[in-house]
């Protein structure tokens, strides 16, 4: 508020206006955070970084120190149900409710992290995204995603929604518990119980990322159990993906839809474990074409940059830019670690380190995404501004990013 010099009653009417409207003050202060995030000491000190770069080009380092894993904000968006949809800044939005793609993606993360670090505390989140789990899945083997605050299932918004992406990274969820020995058998018997009861329901999928989850999830149990049945429909699913490509590709445009939207890199990861798993050249082939065409599409000047949820990128039309989100980043950095693990190509690995930059302020803005003192990730990467709210998908998202990056 800007009052005259040498007006104290100006100075008195100010004063009194802020101290008798709560509401004046609290939007003042909000106004002043937002507008003031770029200047946060990390993001200063990435500013001059990449002003003294221009002249020393060694300074920007290709691989920046991975910040500890930290569950701190997992853990406080996570109550004895499961895992709490958004949040407003850093608190908890418990009216916005639970979804089966959070806490599906939140018990890859509590798995992963037991199996590195065999924390009781990460077996404890483990326990309670399982149980959802068990809480959501249908008679008819698929899930029901949207579970309203009350914990009760949302019948008409999951009758209205497409649930074939949430059933399929179920799916995975279940894949990782049921095959990582770290884990408790109990716990591992009770995933795989779930899962059985869904493939014996024999679930299909035509969404290419449900495809593709589906076929990371077969792929990990074909490493246990190498079961016929099992390894039929892992190929009957990556022939579905070779399908899509056939009919779309052409030598401007390798991918398999006229479209590149969210989570693309899960496409191409899902076809290089199809080869991993079956030795077929054909999967492999089509994996790197269309992982370097991704590559050509979201990578400039050594910065990773995600497609835009504002309107994506059609064949025939504009790339967009924004809205940039964690999910995307987590996707590639996952995806490339995968590539590199199967076919030994080092750029895979240093591309994969590259885009897990995009969170330490290696964006378009030069800003940082992940909250090193909460351990949470900020929900994207606006044209002007970060996103400031710290949900479930994004920070779980990082999370993810994260741990594939200790494999």
């Amino acid at each position: 508020m800007l009052v005259d010099f040498n007006k104290p009653q100006a100075y008195t009417d100010a004063v009194i206006k802020l101290l008798s409207d709560d509401e004046l003050r609290l939007q003042m202060g909000k106004n002043a955070y937002f507008r003031t995030r770029y200047r946060t000491w990390q993001n200063v000190a990435l500013s001059y970084l990449k002003y003294f770069s221009q002249f020393v080009p060694e300074l920007i380092p290709g691989q920046r120190k991975l910040p500890p894993i930290k569950l701190a904000h997992l853990v406080k968006l996570t109550d004895d149900f499961g895992v709490i949809q958004f949040a407003k800044l850093t608190e908890p939005d418990n009216s916005s409710g639970y979804t089966l793609d959070d806490n599906a993606r939140a018990l890859i993360v509590a798995t992963l992290h037991y199996k590195k670090f065999r924390t009781p505390f990460s077996l404890k989140l483990a326990y309670t995204y399982l149980n959802f789990l068990c809480r959501v899945i249908k008679p008819d083997g698929y899930f029901n995603n949207y579970v309203g605050p009350n914990r009760a299932v949302d019948e008409q918004r999951n009758r209205q929604e497409n649930l074939e992406d949430a059933s399929a990274r179920a799916l995975y969820a279940l894949a990782q518990v049921s095959t990582s020995k770290q884990i408790p058998k109990r716990l591992r018997k009770q995933a795989h119980s779930i899962f059985e009861k869904s493939f014996r329901k024999n679930v299909a999928f035509s969404s290419p990322r449900a495809i593709a989850s589906y076929i990371k999830a077969l792929s990990l149990l074909l490493s246990k159990w190498k079961e016929p049945k099992t390894l039929a429909e892992l190929i009957h699913l990556c022939e579905q993906l070779v399908t899509l490509y056939d009919k779309t590709h052409t030598p401007e445009w390798e991918w398999f839809e006229p479209y590149l939207t969210y989570s693309n890199a899960i496409l191409p990861e899902a076809l290089v474990l199809g080869y991993k798993t079956t030795g077929e050249k054909k999967y492999l082939e089509i994996a790197q074409k269309t992982f370097d065409f991704l590559i050509k599409h979201t990578f400039k000047d050594d910065i990773y940059i995600s497609i835009g949820q504002s309107g994506w990128f059609p064949k025939e039309g504009e790339r967009q830019y924004f809205d940039q989100q964690p999910e995307d980043a987590a996707a590639t950095v996952e995806a490339l670690n995968t590539m590199f693990q199967v076919t030994k190509g080092k750029h895979y690995k240093e591309l994969a380190h590259k885009t897990f930059n995009w969170f330490l302020g290696a964006n378009v803005l030069g800003q940082v995404v992940y909250e090193w003192s909460t351990g949470g990730c900020y929900d994207g990467v606006g044209e002007k501004y970060i996103n400031l709210n710290q949900g479930a998908e994004s920070t779980i998202s990082y999370l993810l990013a994260r741990l594939s990056l200790e494999s």
